[in-house]
């Protein structure tokens, strides 16, 4: 008894291991040896057909049932093994599992004539002509082989076996992408473009890194493109092609919201668009900033952002070119609202903004800005009836330089109101885009780029000339990273990773002059403008830029450059606080620029004469020492919005009677000259 169980097991471990064997073998003969494949079909028909046959000569008419039910079993365990392939080879693995049943019990009924076998065989042949250079295989042998490949680069990086490859595809353009988890022993920093294009033996500008989930370090992307960017790239800006201008087109004109975000190109590795984003989905703005070197495609990606904008129903813009002329506006002139060329042109939009954003805070306080639903909005909500305003400002460091260098005093001042621009305009749907060479401290102020919301860079000279941005992330600004032209970082909204892409080709597309005119002009008709109100505030006028040559401003740019003062005055509100107030209150306590327009009531704040004076017989008595913002607010016993509104009071005017020095938590206030001798 002990004897014939033990025989038992035996025989049941033998057929176990046989049939492991056989699985594996099988397994290794699909990946390795799938040319062999018709042949072991055809095999394994002919003998169990063979098998069957002589099963039958031995055992009689009952044989043939044993034989079927064997059959039925063996087709159920190769099912379930076809199975287990991946689903490039899932298909052509059924087929054969078919070929080899058809083949069984053709070879079974018919195994006495030749042509049977003639019959098996071509099939056998057409099959295997499929597998072997059919797309389901060619496709599974490239993955396998990039699989491998990128198995091997990530091994001479030094990545732990920890980290695995979660899937490989191959697009159908040729490029391939690997999708990596990493292990608790990687970080994505380990992997960076230009030593993966280094192991891969390709351009760097073929390869593409980037993380997959936002906020997630484990979910990294690699991808190897069939062709350099500036051949797979989209090289039109969508708002050109004439079908989504069309009616019930994504870019039919008078459609588009720049909530929505301002398209510059394509995302490197990816079929997304590139989109400049002012908005976030929360509808908070941003300002952004476009740095690059000369030459690296900076101005193309802002006609992108520009063409973007004009295309929006309910944004109002107007750009600043000092160093080119305007030039940078003039090809979109017939849909802008402002083109400034020079210093006092720039000083005046600046004083301008200020004022309308000021006029726009103030509304949002007393509660007239509305929400779609209805609501209070605590931020201003773009609509034709009501636009946003985006104020590019081309070449901005060489710009401040040039009037620095001019007119000091006229320099301190536009940094003044760009800095306070930057801390309090967003609130009031007001967005700065400035360009630059260089965002370095000496060039650029870090409390203005600290005011950024975003950035797109190009290729840079140095890395100093990035500044503070992005730092601890893995960017590489100089040639390595950012080789072709137009290829730019493009910051994301919240601060996630910056992704690579490349812009559209703007420059080719404008130099088409009359294609060009025709969208321009098409979108022109579209275009929102200020509520009068706004417009006296701002001094941009009621209409639009006309076409080279003509004024790009109206007269009242340089009745708010001398004045400062908007044609329609704002009421207070019930608790009697007015819009100089709540500009103060918007404002950091550093940053009040000290020649912006403060919109007042249609009477003075009562007490404010008297709180004048006493501010200026306090700094009679400090002398030429000045006294600071706090120093007043305790020796005129105000609090410090009161004290902002006065001392802005102080600062306006034909005869200033205050002036100010430093910057920051330095500022001082002194008796201006003219009244120190009156003093």
């Amino acid at each position: 008894m002990g004897s014939t169980s033990a025989n038992t097991r035996q025989v049941g471990h033998v057929v176990a291991q046989t049939g492991r064997g056989a699985a594996k073998a099988t397994e290794f003969t699909v990946l390795h040896w799938r040319g062999l494949l018709p042949f072991l079909c055809i095999g394994a028909a002919a003998a169990f057909a063979g098998g069957s046959t002589l099963f039958s000569w031995l055992y009689g008419p009952w044989a043939w049932a044993w034989t079927a039910a064997v059959g039925v079993v063996l087709f159920v365990w190769a099912d379930g093994w076809v199975g287990t392939l991946g689903r490039p080879a899932r298909a052509p693995g059924v087929a054969f599992l078919l070929f080899t049943a058809v083949s069984s019990v053709v070879l079974i009924l018919a195994g006495a004539y030749a042509e049977a076998y003639m019959v098996v065989a071509v099939a056998g042949l057409v099959l295997g002509t499929w597998w072997w250079n059919g797309q389901a295989y060619q496709g599974h042998k490239a993955e396998r082989r990039a699989e491998r490949r990128m198995e091997t680069v990530l091994a001479k990086l030094g990545i732990s076996t920890g980290t695995r490859i979660t899937s490989t595809r191959i697009g159908p353009d040729g490029s391939r992408e690997w999708r990596l988890y990493l292990g608790d022993e990687d970080r994505p920093d380990q992997i960076k473009a230009d030593d993966v294009a280094h192991m891969l033996k390709t351009h760097l500008d073929r390869v593409v890194v980037r993380k997959v989930e936002k906020g997630s370090s484990r979910s990294v992307k690699i991808v190897h493109l069939a062709k350099s960017p500036d051949q797979t790239a989209e090289k039109v800006h969508p708002a050109l092609k004439a079908d989504n201008r069309a009616s019930g087109g994504a870019w039919e004109p008078g459609t588009r919201s720049v909530t929505e975000g301002l398209p510059t190109g394509s995302v490197l590795g990816s079929a997304a668009v590139a989109a400049v984003k002012v908005y976030n989905e929360n509808q908070d703005s941003r300002c952004v900033m476009l740095l690059g070197k000369s030459g690296m495609g900076k101005t193309n990606t802002a006609s992108a952002v520009l063409l973007s904008l004009i295309a929006c129903k309910d944004v109002v813009v107007g750009v600043c070119d000092i160093p080119k002329a305007g030039n940078l506006g003039l090809p979109f002139g017939r849909a802008l609202h402002r083109i400034a060329r020079t210093a006092d042109e720039l000083e005046a939009d600046l004083i301008g903004l200020y004022n309308l954003a000021s006029d726009r805070c103030a509304r949002l306080a007393r509660g007239e800005v509305r929400t779609a639903g209805g609501k209070r909005a605590r931020n201003w909500v773009p609509s034709p009836d009501s636009p946003a305003v985006v104020y590019p400002i081309d070449e901005l460091a060489n710009t401040m330089l040039r009037i620095s260098a001019a007119d000091p005093d006229q320099g301190e001042r536009i940094w003044d109101l760009l800095i306070g621009l930057g801390q309090f305009v967003r609130q009031a749907g007001i967005m700065l885009v400035p360009m630059s060479q260089t965002a370095k401290r000496d060039m650029i102020r870090p409390d203005f780029t600290s005011q950024m919301g975003t950035y797109v860079v190009h290729q840079l000279k140095k890395a100093v000339d990035a500044g503070d941005i992005w730092q601890g992330m893995d960017v590489n600004f100089l040639e390595a990273g950012l080789p072709k032209v137009g290829m730019n970082l493009l910051g994301d909204l919240d601060g996630g990773e910056p992704v690579k892409t490349m812009s559209y080709d703007m420059d080719s597309q404008i130099a088409d002059e009359d294609d060009w005119n025709r969208v321009v002009d098409a979108y022109a008709a579209h275009r929102p403008n200020l509520h009068p109100v706004e417009v006296g505030t701002l001094g941009w006028g009621d209409g639009l830029c006309a076409a080279e040559g003509t004024e790009t401003g109206p007269a009242a740019g340089q009745e708010v450059a001398t004045g400062l003062a908007p044609r329609a005055a704002l009421t207070t509100d019930e608790q009697g606080m007015d819009a100089a107030t709540l500009l103060a209150d918007a404002l950091e306590d550093d940053q009040m620029p000290s020649g912006a327009g403060i919109l007042a009531g249609d009477e003075p704040v009562e007490g404010d004469d008297e709180r004048q004076s006493a501010v200026l017989a306090a700094l009679v008595q400090a002398a030429d020492k000045g006294l600071s913002r706090a120093e007043i607010e305790r020796a005129v016993e105000v609090s410090t919005s009161t004290a902002k509104r006065v001392l802005a009071a102080l600062q306006t005017g034909e005869a200033p009677k205050v002036r100010r020095e430093g910057q920051g938590r330095a500022i001082r206030y002194y008796l201006a000259d003219d009244q120190l001798v009156t003093a």
